[in-house]
């Protein structure tokens, strides 16, 4: 009786967690069509900051492929950061290029 209760615990939370994934999916899709509205597009999305519960919302960093200019001292955007929540992006800030 007790391996019964356990493989339906093992069972209910593998569906659980199968059913987060596509949302998650799907908020990435939302982020690269945001980046590409912005003129950006996108080469990589990544999580920047993530928070869970009722009001959750997640923050993707959208590196953007920029075309190189004539102008060395132009200091472009070269990534974008996008808030997702539940079903609506929206662009929040560009960031600065990375001097490495």
């Amino acid at each position: 009786m007790a391996a019964m209760r356990f493989v339906a615990a093992i069972f209910l939370s593998a569906l659980t967690l199968n059913a987060a994934h596509p949302a998650m999916a799907a908020d990435q899709w939302q982020a690269r069509e945001v980046a590409r509205l912005n003129n950006c597009p996108p080469t990589k999305v990544e999580v920047y900051q993530q928070s869970l519960g009722a009001q959750g919302q997640t923050l993707y960093r959208v590196d953007c492929n920029v075309a190189k200019g004539s102008d060395t001292n132009a200091k472009a955007a070269n990534a974008l950061l996008i808030s997702c929540d539940e079903s609506l992006c929206e662009l929040l800030r560009s960031l600065p290029p990375d001097t490495k």
